[in-house]
C-alpha cells in the first residue's frame, strides 16, 4: 500500500458499499434487497463500517504525522520537536509610537498607561497607551502603545490609528512613519514551521551556508519573517550580510536578538553583520471614487487591504502601482480608484523594504 493510499481513510458509506459488493459476489443468489437503512443486518454492517472507518482515519493521521511535507498541527510540533529540535514561535504583541496632538487653546491632556485607546476606522486593530504623557496645548507628543492582541494584524500602515477610542474634545491621535517598534507577528504556521526544519540540515554542517543563516535568523525572533543573505562578500572577502524584515516592519530588539543569535554561531572566520532592511516610506495619494457608499468604511478596508499588500512584499521586491489599485477597488461599493500620476512602480533594491504612508482622498 502507498503512502497516498493510507493518507485518504474511506468513509463509513464507502466501506459499507464494499461490504455489500463483497456479499453480492460472494453469494450470487444471496438476495441483497433486504440490506436496506434501519433493517438488523444492514446495522450490522453500518456498526462495523463505522469501527474500520475509525482505524482509517487513525492510521492516516499516523502516517500523515510522521513526514515533514504532510504533518500538521499537533502533530508537526510533535515531529518538529523530535526530529528537529524545533519549536512552533508563538504570537507577538506589536509595538509602536502613537503621535497625540492638542490643538492651539486646548488641554494640557494627561494621558495615563493603560487608559488610553486608539484604534482603526473600522475598530479592529486597537492599541494601549503603555506610558503616562502631558499633551501640552498646540503640541504633539509621542507615546508607546500595545496592540490589544497579539498578531500581524497589528502592523497597520502609517495614518491607520486615528479613532481615539477614549476621546476627549481637541485631542486627536495617528501613527506617524516609522511608529512601529515591535512588529506583531502570528504563532507560527505549519508552512513556516516546515520551512525552518528544512533549513535546520543547513545549519548542522561545517561552516555557514545561506540556509544556515536564514534559518538562525528566523529562529532568532517571532516577528522577524523575511530574510535576505548577501553571502557574495559584500564589503570584502570573507564578509556575509544578513538583512532581516517583519510584516510592517521591524524593531531595535528583534534585529539585536538575530544579531546575537547568528554571531553565537557563525564560523570564526566569518564576518558576519545583522542589520534591518532599510525602510522606504512610500508616501501615495489615492483617490477614490464610490458615490452613495459608505466612505468611513471604505477608508478603513482600504487601508487593511494596503496593510496586508505591504506585510506580504518582500525584501528587494517590488510595489507595483497596479496592485495598489487592486487593493483599494476590493471593498464593496468602490467605482474607481487612482493613484497620482507621480507614484508609478516602486523597484526596492536587495536591502530594502517598502512601509506605506497613504493619504485617501474622495472624488
Amino acid at each position: 500500500m502507498a503512502l497516498s493510499d493510507m493518507l485518504q481513510p474511506r468513509t463509513r458509506a464507502q466501506l459499507v458499499a464494499r461490504m455489500l459488493n463483497v456479499l453480492s459476489l460472494e453469494f450470487p443468489g444471496h438476495p441483497l434487497t433486504n440490506y436496506t437503512p434501519g433493517d438488523p443486518q444492514r446495522t450490522l454492517l453500518e456498526i462495523a463500517a463505522e469501527g474500520m472507518a475509525d482505524d482509517e482515519r487513525l492510521i492516516a493521521a499516523l502516517a500523515a504525522g510522521g513526514y515533514l511535507q504532510t504533518a500538521a498541527g499537533d502533530w508537526l510540533d510533535e515531529l518538529a520537536y523530535s526530529q528537529y529540535g524545533l519549536l512552533r514561535q508563538d504570537s507577538v504583541i506589536a509595538q509602536g509610537y502613537l503621535t497625540f496632538t492638542a490643538l492651539p487653546g486646548s488641554g494640557p491632556y494627561e494621558l495615563e498607561a493603560g487608559a488610553v485607546w486608539a484604534s482603526t476606522t473600522s475598530g479592529a486593530v486597537r492599541f494601549v497607551t503603555l506610558a503616562r504623557a502631558t499633551v501640552e496645548a498646540g503640541s504633539s507628543v509621542q507615546v508607546l502603545a500595545q496592540a490589544q492582541e497579539a498578531g500581524s494584524a497589528a502592523n497597520v500602515v502609517t495614518g491607520s490609528l486615528t479613532v481615539l477610542n477614549t476621546p476627549q474634545p481637541g485631542l486627536s491621535v495617528t501613527n506617524g512613519p516609522g511608529w512601529l517598534v515591535l512588529s506583531g507577528a502570528d504563532r507560527e504556521s505549519d508552512t513556516s514551521l516546515r520551512e525552518r526544519c528544512r533549513l535546520r540540515w543547513a545549519e548542522r554542517g561545517g561552516g555557514a551556508t545561506r540556509g544556515a543563516y536564514e534559518f538562525w535568523a528566523l529562529s532568532s525572533a517571532p516577528s522577524i519573517d523575511r530574510v535576505t543573505v548577501l553571502d557574495q562578500h559584500p564589503r570584502g572577502q570573507g564578509t556575509v550580510d544578513v538583512v532581516v524584515w517583519g510584516e510592517g516592519g521591524i524593531g531595535p530588539a528583534a534585529v539585536a536578538l538575530a544579531d546575537a543569535y547568528i554571531q553565537d554561531r557563525r564560523p570564526v572566520t566569518a564576518d558576519v553583520q545583522v542589520y534591518a532592511a532599510t525602510e522606504v516610506q512610500a508616501s501615495l495619494t489615492l483617490t477614490l471614487y464610490a458615490p452613495g457608499a459608505d466612505h468611513a468604511r471604505i477608508e478603513g478596508e482600504v487601508l487593511a487591504n494596503l496593510s496586508a499588500l505591504q506585510q506580504a512584499l518582500p525584501i528587494g521586491g517590488t510595489l507595483y502601482e497596479s496592485a495598489i489599485v487592486e487593493a483599494a477597488m476590493l471593498p464593496a461599493g468602490m467605482v474607481d480608484a487612482k493613484v497620482a500620476d507621480s507614484f508609478g512602480d516602486l523597484v526596492l533594491t536587495p536591502v530594502q523594504a517598502v512601509t506605506l504612508t497613504p493619504t485617501l482622498v474622495w472624488r
